[in-house]
């Protein structure tokens, strides 16, 4: 369900509305949320325009693709994302930027932040165990 709705488009508002409709409320609580009741909808409601939760959720997919979020600026550029989802397939390790020089993902001038390069000294995990 996290799938469709994270890569559903307008077509996904159908089922949206069927779960809701059928009675689906406060679905993000265990005791509430039902997964027949969204596959249900989905069966119900995805055929009439040609695709199904599959479609959605585990078809590969081109480059070339317009994603649902692709009108979105979250400040790292298309081409970076992609190369870096090839490298996630590869199992390619990345190097953390924070230590090693920039990959050129876009964020640090585009959202005005600042990266600290290299170690600060500071202790960035508590190493000392608490017993309560």
């Amino acid at each position: 369900v996290e799938g469709l709705l994270s890569r559903g488009d307008r077509r996904v508002g159908d089922v949206i509305r069927a779960v809701y409709e059928s009675g689906g409320r406060f679905d993000g609580w265990r005791e509430h949320f039902s997964y027949d009741r969204w596959m249900i909808a989905a069966d119900k409601t995805l055929p009439d325009h040609g695709v199904d939760v599959a479609w959605y959720t585990t078809r590969e997919r081109s480059y070339e693709e317009v994603l649902p979020w692709d009108h979105l600026d979250s400040g790292l550029d298309k081409d970076w994302l992609w190369e870096d989802w090839q490298d996630a397939l590869d199992e390619t390790e990345v190097d953390d930027c924070r230590w090693t020089p920039c990959f050129d993902c876009g964020v640090c001038p585009q959202m005005d932040t600042e990266i600290q390069i290299g170690p600060t000294g500071k202790k960035l995990l508590p190493l000392t165990v608490v017993n309560k």
